[in-house]
């Protein structure tokens, strides 16, 4: 082994009008053409994405083996010709596990943010981003296809249960996003963000003071608010305008969240279409906020916004 540094209203649903079916039937051919060319890409080999990798892992519900090594690290090159490209080991990536290579001076910060202190070490993750197993120390390959088999076993949800159980919403819950008479998508259910997250209070805005950001209206109490949430907007608005983050991830599909279900992380709030998704979602947060991507979301057309949108 070698030593290296340790490096988050009105209750109505949402619904904009769809695309034309030629256009929908398109997109949705194009989608599937690319994500079976992603997970055929992926079958056998080695990933070298921890992104790519997160989001197999939650499309397959398997795990991630996150082999951590380096160019100068000696034990590393004896794991990749001896066991790293082995057919009992590549026969398990894609299918049991989703394995990735990461490559210590090139990603400092998954480094620290999983504390490797020592090359090589794995770090087995389940496709809910919990830490399953971690093994230090170069393997044989007899040592490694039993960490495969144990990983393949391990992974941190059921694969035969609903990624999504009883994710609609309650009735009476009110919904964070809305559709107005004329078309237009209000945020925060017609609530002031800059009076929620600057004083912490749930106050009502005007239709008379209106902010845009991301193709998303919000309403506020005066000129003063509106003027300070344009000047930084991003500080205000919720995550994913209001969009449930766990229901993106594991079923890549945009749903609004409620006010009454929200949670805070890094300074900004984030909203659950149902208590068990925030209970999720604060297990592991850095999971369900971070790296997210909207490719793959099933319903893009009813939000328009994720498209452009920046989602970390």
């Amino acid at each position: 082994m070698i030593s290296v540094s340790a490096m988050v209203l009105l209750s109505v649903s949402v619904s904009l009008a769809a695309m034309d079916s030629t256009t929908e039937d398109s997109n949705n051919s194009e989608l599937s053409q690319v994500v079976n060319e992603t997970n055929v890409a992926s079958s056998g080999k080695w990933l070298d994405s921890f992104d790519d990798a997160k989001r197999l892992s939650i499309e397959k519900n398997v795990p991630i083996m996150l082999h951590f090594e380096a160019v100068w690290c000696g034990a590393c090159r004896q794991m990749d010709s001896a066991v790293l490209s082995h057919h009992d080991v590549v026969k398990h990536l894609g299918t049991t596990v989703i394995g990735v290579r990461i490559d210590a001076d090139r990603d400092p910060e998954l480094i620290r943010k999983y504390a490797i202190s020592s090359l090589p070490t794995e770090v087995v993750i389940g496709s809910d981003g919990l830490e399953l197993a971690r093994y230090v120390g170069s393997a044989t390959l007899s040592e490694y296809t039993a960490r495969l088999d144990k990983s393949s076993v391990s992974n941190g949800t059921d694969p035969n249960a609903n990624p999504n159980p009883n994710s609609e919403m309650d009735d009476n819950l009110r919904r964070c996003l809305l559709v107005m008479r004329d078309g237009k998508v209000v945020g925060l259910g017609g609530f002031s963000p800059v009076s929620m997250m600057r004083d912490k209070k749930w106050l009502k805005g005007s239709e008379e003071f209106v902010g845009s950001f991301d193709g998303v209206d919000y309403f506020f109490q005066s000129p003063e608010e509106r003027e300070v949430f344009l000047a930084s907007p991003k500080q205000f608005v919720p995550g994913l305008h209001g969009c449930d983050p766990v229901e993106l991830q594991r079923g890549r599909r945009a749903e609004t969240g409620a006010i009454e279900l929200g949670a805070f992380y890094k300074g900004r709030v984030f909203f659950f279409t149902t208590p068990s998704n925030r209970s999720l979602f604060k297990s592991n947060p850095g999971w369900y906020a971070e790296g997210m991507s909207a490719d793959g979301i099933q319903n893009p057309e009813q939000f328009p916004f994720l498209k452009s949108m920046n989602l970390n």
